[in-house]
């Protein structure tokens, strides 16, 4: 293709996103009320940055009576614009609770292929991150990893799991310095009566919720449940606040529709039964992001992550079939 087509593509990709964001922002603009949910990275995070919320929904989770939750640092600083292109419906709020423990609380709502390796890697490098050379190894704090999840797991029967390290034969915990809790949303239709009268599943109601009524009436449970609400609706009548969930939500779904392309060729090269189709068909998947994400204006190092991401690339593998696309002409 030729640079002046490549230019003109360009453009209308250009054009298209300006004629996306004026609509965003006539939306945000026009106070019609936004169907918010918690499920939205950017509501989420806004969200539980109030710390009475937070309270409600780490009392649940971690199983700790919220009069015992007296102290939640946030490490990290929340500004509004914060979110990359690529962030890809993965949000994380890090917490440090009671001055002891780090809480690190991430959704992801589309299937993941490597969800447990990406989980256990973040929760080791929580664990020595503030580790300093010459200290005690009983300075190394409780860490604690929260998934709450829009798909299942193989072998998953409940939709809450918690995960400690212990001793196969005899059941004991080894260290109680490292546990992972999951949350299933897609499996809240097949909850036991038992499980229904749980807060924690009253919460991942809450979460899913897209209906301001299921929302409001969600709120009379309890005052934190009340917090959580009101923050969305004040996050509703903001219209800066407004345009950014809408941003959010627009970018949620252009990877949705990019995940379920790039699925649909895999499967098509593979219903040939051939090896070679196979290959084929992963080089067209990798060919069409590595083009797609161009056209778009994407920054190369958001297209090899993406790469490395979807297609179990190595950096070195994501880069040769970065260069060998982006020079095709």
């Amino acid at each position: 293709m030729g640079k002046w087509h490549k230019g003109r593509i360009r453009r209308f990709f250009r054009e298209g996103k300006k004629k996306v964001d004026l609509q965003l922002k006539q939306l945000a603009d026009s106070g019609r009320p936004l169907d918010i949910s918690l499920t939205n990275d950017f509501a989420f995070k806004k969200t539980f940055r109030n710390k009475t919320a937070l309270t409600g929904l780490l009392s649940s989770l971690l199983d700790i009576p919220a009069g015992e939750i007296t102290s939640l640092e946030f490490p990290d600083t929340f500004l509004y614009g914060e979110y990359a292109d690529d962030r890809e419906g993965i949000l994380d709020v890090k917490v440090r609770l009671n001055h002891c423990k780090k809480v690190n609380i991430e959704i992801q709502l589309l299937s993941h292929p490597f969800w447990e390796e990406r989980s256990l890697f973040y929760i080791s490098r929580m664990y020595t991150e503030d580790f300093l050379k010459g200290q005690n190894y009983d300075a190394l704090e409780e860490c604690i990893h929260i998934s709450i999840l829009g798909f299942p797991r193989k072998g998953t029967e409940h939709f809450y799991s918690v995960i400690r390290l212990m001793d196969d034969k005899t059941g004991c915990v080894y260290s109680g310095k490292i546990s992972l809790r999951v949350l299933y949303l897609s499996q809240l239709v097949s909850c036991s009566e038992e499980e229904k009268q749980t807060e924690i599943y009253h919460w991942a109601k809450l979460i899913s919720a897209r209906d301001w009524e299921v929302l409001k009436d969600m709120a009379k449970r309890n005052r934190y449940m009340k917090e959580a609400v009101e923050e969305l609706e004040r996050l509703n009548a903001d219209k800066e606040l407004r345009y950014l969930y809408l941003e959010r939500l627009k970018a949620a779904s252009d990877e949705a529709t990019m995940q379920s392309y790039y699925k649909r060729l895999a499967e098509d090269a593979q219903k040939n039964g051939l090896e070679r189709g196979l290959s084929q068909g992963l080089s067209q998947g990798i060919k069409a992001l590595i083009k797609d994400n161009l056209e778009e204006g994407k920054d190369k190092k958001v297209i090899l992550a993406k790469l490395e991401k979807h297609f179990s690339l190595t950096e070195k593998e994501a880069e040769a079939y970065f260069d060998m696309y982006n020079n095709m002409s």
